[in-house]
């Protein structure tokens, strides 16, 4: 789930015949859907068949526009970080959401943090999780939208081999290394780095008391303290916007979970459990 910002971002435009304008159209189902969430904002969405926003790709001005308000961005001017909503009793009439407090800075956030080489956006959020907070945390499934692509394949079986990379440079943050990261891709306000955030829906694995062998940097043990509030405390406790937002849609997609979604839910766990 997962955006770093609710803010509308530049897109191609899509166009009626060669024109490059908007055209406007009626909010189809899922737009009403989601609009009826209490202060959550969302971008107009149309189907590739709609005929008020066809596209004529065989148009110069189209690849023009796109070209115009493309951005691009190497390695080493990205910085992806991955955090969480995690959420104890999410099916529950008292659900808590995981808050830390960061003392150096002085505000309530979400936990989240860097992703290291070879692991994926979902294995950094949980991980950064636990680090920041000392609470193990699973992943929490939900009944949404997504544009990823449902597997056709069965996957295919890999044998794991260890990496070697070279040493981060403190200054940067920037590791050179022989990898097989993205190449390219908000700003940070720390570096200038383009930033981007992904944001998982997550629950306790076990105990919700903080354990602090979980948090493997002592740094971290001494800049954050760790909170359970409810959905309404945690909104006015945060700082950032962009969190605060994330924790409206995950409590907004929570109460539309019905009793069969949650035992479908609870099912797909145990089966990868075995």
């Amino acid at each position: 789930m997962a955006q770093g910002t609710h803010e509308k971002p530049n897109r191609p435009v899509a166009v009626k015949n060669v024109a490059t304008r908007l055209v406007k159209t009626e909010p189809t189902k899922t737009c009403k859907l989601f609009r009826k969430f209490m202060e959550l904002a969302r971008r107009e969405l149309w189907t590739k068949e709609d005929p008020g926003h066809s596209v004529d790709w065989k148009d110069d001005r189209v690849w023009g526009k796109i070209q115009k308000e493309g951005r691009f961005y190497q390695a080493d001017e990205m910085l992806v970080s991955c955090g969480t909503v995690t959420v104890d009793q999410a099916d529950s009439t008292r659900p808590m959401v995981l808050v830390v407090y960061n003392k150096n800075i002085g505000i309530y956030q979400l936990p989240k943090g860097r992703k290291n080489f070879d692991e994926g956006n979902l294995e950094a959020a949980l991980r950064e999780t636990s680090e920041e907070t000392g609470v193990a945390v699973q992943p929490l499934r939900l009944r949404f939208g997504s544009r990823s692509t449902p597997p056709r394949l069965a996957p295919v079986e890999t044998t794991t081999r260890v990496t070697k990379y070279g040493l981060e440079d403190k200054l940067t943050g920037i590791t050179e290394a022989l990898c097989s990261e993205a190449v390219g891709g908000n700003p940070d306000p720390a570096t200038g780095a383009w930033r981007h955030i992904y944001w998982y829906a997550a629950k306790p694995l076990g105990d919700t008391k903080r354990d602090e062998s979980r948090m493997t940097e002592e740094e971290d043990r001494n800049k954050f303290s760790t909170f359970w509030f409810p959905e309404t405390e945690a909104i006015a406790r945060l700082k950032l916007q962009d969190e605060q937002y994330m924790v409206r849609l995950v409590f907004a997609t929570i109460r539309k979970m019905t009793a069969s979604d949650w035992a479908s839910s609870h099912e797909q766990e145990g089966w990868q459990k075995k």
